[in-house]
């Protein structure tokens, strides 16, 4: 039909083409919530409505406003006797208008235009938008904080000589790959370029001296850069282990798991004061204590400011393998020794060191067993890391940072960010050359956060700033599967892994080569392998895969390469009410096939997958699948998919069900290491006692879900460490690194 109005006023004042197809997809939407109507009805409806449009509003000067398109939806629907649809609408407009509010109570008055959900503007607003310090008023829309951040990374390039049109351009190129949700940059990106706050980079590994001068200038170290919010790592198999005798003072020494502990409390006396990083505290499995060190996370609520993870060994892995009958022999200062158990005071004074005759194996099961019930230790291969180390003149690479996927060298440092793979895919097919531009966009943006970044350590300056390494990542990888309809859990998802991390690997390793060109290859060029090969960097590594909890859940993405985590979900609204919420691609899929309901969405929500279904066609049922309907080999197959192209490590997470034995979690050790992944984590659902539930399931949240209304986007990891999320007193809190949002 002919239609009169050509123009709409968007909420926010702006003026926008008029598109009839919007009244349609919407009137279709509320009629197939309560499936009264088809699509051939919703289009009859549309037309009726842009009709009363026409005569409301076609002579008017003004265009209509979104509010008044939307009440005379509402009088169609009621006039042709829709009044459930109606009524369904009206709640949907309702409820939309509470989001809205609430969205501009966080930002202190001010809009935005970006897609972003409250939950996204939650995050943004407690972590990263400027504030008045003392009101805590927010200062900058997101749309601001994007242009800070594009402004002070496109200006490094004056010093490169770079003219004026290029700064602009890079500067605008730098914004929309935010802006659009293509790419992110981590959080001390996100939050400090731009500001007075020098700290723009993530995560450092840092070396202790084996000495008590050295441990506590460790200590003082990792307190400034735990103060400016940075990750760190430790590898505590550097220090003696308990019983041994002081050369200086003829003392006995506590062992490394002592200054842990000392360490722990430390970290958490700044927790309580500021933000403060994530840490990681590495042994090697040929260290005299590292029976202590398995064991120290033995009970819930104890070492609270640390992630642990036991570096093994291709000897002792082999030595599993074949159950040899040898016993396993750890090393101090060139002396074997057997592993030993360390029993302490209440004090932390060592009382009894006894030594033990164990085999391999029999040390994995209690790593396993430890793993099995509470997710720690996790496990780093250390000898696969340093067979892929880009800086062997360096030494050997001891430890990684809180979530393992960077294993660095001590004071060394990398800057991260991700690109959002949900955004390439274009009728089912992938976008590889808008991929292509992102990929040297995000590449260029993370070499330029190494020029603005002074750390209040200056070993620390003096070494990243020599290796300039970046962490060119991934997320929303599940989301990218949904949309071209290939199964997470097969062989096609992992040659799509593969294809995918590979492209953005090559064009990340081409630009770095590019900007070598021009800026200069890294300063420890000449201690690194590609010195060898003639390939002059900009940077000694590029990729890793990050666990991207905080920026996909602002991009509304399935973090880092993770499957998506529950497929619907329930959250009680601010009205009371529950609503029922599903992942958009399934949606999408549900609608195509003529099946989405509410009653279905609802079901769904109960158990959070569709895998017992049978109304939804197999096909849908192959490729939608949770992280709970994967089989262990099928994430591990997946991890080492994307490790074939990854320069650094992957923080992945291995989800098993809750009745799953201990002999599972070393078969999945087992495969990782044969697979050549560097690292290994594992989670047995509800093997903590206190932790995020998010199917409607769950009779905790049948009444009540202050943190499911908190949580748009359910996820059971940290946003900044990726550790485990625990909900308490209507709060989501991270006992790893001090994560927290609160109901409002």
């Amino acid at each position: 039909m002919q239609n009169e109005i050509t123009k709409i006023q968007k909420r926010e004042g702006n003026v926008v083409a008029f598109d009839h197809d919007k009244i349609t997809t919407a009137i279709l939407k509320a009629g197939q919530v309560l499936k009264e109507f088809d699509k051939a009805q919703a289009e009859m409806l549309s037309d009726k409505a842009v009709e009363m449009l026409n005569t409301l509003y076609g002579t008017r000067k003004s265009p209509p406003r979104v509010e008044e398109i939307q009440d005379v939806v509402e009088i169609i629907l009621m006039k042709n006797g829709f009044v459930k649809s109606a009524k369904a609408y009206i709640i949907y407009r309702g409820e939309h208008k509470k989001i809205r509010k609430a969205k501009q109570e966080l930002l202190s008055g001010k809009t935005t235009k970006l897609p972003l959900s409250i939950n996204a503007i939650r995050v943004i607003a407690n972590r990263y938008l400027r504030k008045n310090l003392k009101t805590q008023k927010v200062l900058e829309t997101p749309e601001g904080m994007f242009e800070r951040i594009a402004k002070a990374l496109a200006h490094v390039e004056k010093k490169y000589k770079v003219s004026a049109q290029k700064i602009r351009q890079l500067q605008k190129q730098f914004y929309e790959v935010m802006a659009n949700f293509e790419f992110m940059p981590a959080g001390r990106t996100l939050a400090n370029a731009g500001t007075d706050h020098p700290i723009v980079s993530n995560c450092i590994v840092l070396h202790i001296d084996d000495s008590m001068d050295g441990i506590f200038q460790t200590l003082h170290d990792a307190a400034l850069l735990q103060q400016a919010g940075s990750g760190l790592g430790f590898p505590f198999h550097m220090l003696r282990p308990a019983g041994s005798i002081g050369k200086r003072t003829q003392s006995v020494a506590s062992g490394p798991v002592s200054f842990l502990k000392v360490y722990n409390r430390a970290f958490g006396v700044i927790k309580q004061q500021m933000r403060s990083g994530a840490n990681m505290s590495v042994m090697r499995v040929d260290h005299p204590d590292v029976l202590d060190f398995i064991h120290c996370k033995e009970k819930e609520g104890e070492i609270v400011n640390f992630n642990i993870s036991v570096a093994v060994t291709d000897t002792f892995m082999r030595a599993v393998e074949k159950n040899s009958k040898d016993l396993w022999m750890c090393e101090w200062n060139g002396k074997k020794m057997l592993p030993r158990r360390v029993k302490k005071d209440r004090n932390g004074i060592v009382q009894e060191i006894k030594e033990e005759k164990l085999t391999a194996r029999e040390i994995v099961d209690e790593i396993v067993h430890a793993a099995w019930s509470n997710g720690e230790p996790g496990i780093i291969f250390i000898d696969e890391v340093n067979r892929t180390n880009p800086l062997p003149g360096l030494g050997r690479l001891e430890a990684s940072n809180p979530c393992a996927e960077q294993m660095l060298h001590a004071w060394d440092v990398c800057n991260l960010g991700s690109i959002n793979l949900d955004k390439f895919v274009t009728n089912k097919k992938i976008n590889w050359k808008r991929l292509k531009e992102v990929t040297e966009i995000g590449t260029r943006m993370l070499d330029n956060v190494i020029d603005i970044t002074e750390f209040p350590v200056d070993r620390v300056n003096n070494v990243f700033r020599k290796n300039r390494r970046i962490g060119l990542g991934v997320m929303g990888f599940a989301d990218m599967l949904f949309q071209l309809r290939i199964p997470y859990n097969s062989e096609r998802g992992r040659e799509t892994a593969e294809k995918v991390m590979k492209f953005i690997n090559d064009k990340a390793h081409k630009t770095s080569i590019q900007l070598a060109k021009g800026k200069g290859v890294f300063p420890n060029y000449n201690l690194s392998i590609f010195k060898k090969k003639g390939i002059k960097l900009r940077n000694a590594a590029l990729t890793t895969v990050a666990p991207t909890g905080s920026i996909s859940m602002v991009v509304d993405a399935c973090s880092g390469l993770e499957p998506c985590f529950a497929l619907a979900y329930v959250k009680e609204v601010m009205s009371g009410q529950k609503l029922y919420y599903t992942n958009r691609h399934l949606e999408t899929a549900l609608r195509e096939c003529g099946l989405y309901s509410e009653k279905l969405i609802q079901e769904i929500a109960q158990k959070g997958s569709i895998q017992s279904f049978k109304q939804i066609p197999v096909s849908l049922r192959k490729v939608f699948v949770g992280s709970l309907d994967i089989s262990v080999t099928d994430h591990i197959k997946m991890q080492a998919a994307f490790q074939k192209h990854v320069d650094n490590s992957i923080s992945k997470t291995i989800n098993f069900p809750n009745d799953a034995p201990p002999s599972d979690v070393l078969d999945a050790y087992m495969l990782a290491w044969k697979l050549r992944c560097k690292s290994c984590t594992v989670y047995r659902e509800g093997s903590r006692q206190s932790e995020v539930l998010t199917l409607a399931s769950k009779k905790e949240h049948e009444t009540s879900s202050p943190a499911l209304d908190m949580l748009e986007h359910p996820t059971n990891k940290c946003p900044e460490c990726g550790g485990k999320l625990w909900a308490q007193e209507g709060c989501l809190s991270c006992p790893q690194c001090g994560f927290g949002l609160c109901s409002i």
